[in-house]
């Protein structure tokens, strides 16, 4: 079985995933990032066998709030998520093969519970994973620090940054 070359880290490309976005690649030398995820969930996919990987950065667990208007479908959970599993899907990778990780739901203010939107995040993303039968094999959620996260398409291994500490693997 022949070996893989890993590239030089300046031979990368980068992805930047922005706040109610969603992006996915199928090069495997990509990395997809988003950066400083507080109440927000970053959900990263990847099909390590395709090489077809992608990155969710969701602000609220439901569209229901904006009902009648035009929404924008990655700013909500429970409409980016399935659009994220169509996009990897139609991308080449296979359903049963992707691989969730996900990120965030940090309550970084000290509220009332009707603000505590990292909480409601997660609380939706359990309901929906269950639904969606999602494969999740890494949590970092919750806390009161943001974290940028790093995909890297070719392994799935996700660099996490949380402020004042050093980076790790996820």
């Amino acid at each position: 079985m022949a070996q893989r070359q890993q590239p030089l880290e300046d031979q990368m490309r980068t992805l930047v995933v922005g706040v109610a976005d969603f992006k996915i690649s199928t090069d495997p030398f990509t990395y997809i990032v988003t950066f400083a995820l507080g109440s927000c969930l970053g959900i990263t996919f990847h099909d390590e066998k395709n090489h077809v990987g992608g990155l969710l950065h969701a602000m609220l667990p439901n569209s229901s709030i904006r009902e009648g208007q035009k929404i924008r479908p990655p700013m909500f959970l429970d409409t980016g998520l399935p659009l994220a599993l169509e996009a990897m899907v139609r991308a080449g990778a296979k359903r049963d093969q992707i691989r969730c990780k996900v990120f965030g739901g940090a309550e970084l203010m000290l509220s009332d519970k009707f603000f505590r939107i990292g909480s409601k995040n997660i609380d939706m993303f359990y309901q929906l994973s269950d639904s969606l039968a999602l494969d999740v094999v890494a949590w970092e959620v919750s806390g009161r620090v943001n974290r940028t996260i790093r995909l890297d398409n070719q392994t799935g291994d996700v660099l996490v940054k949380v402020p004042s500490k050093p980076e790790f693997i996820r």
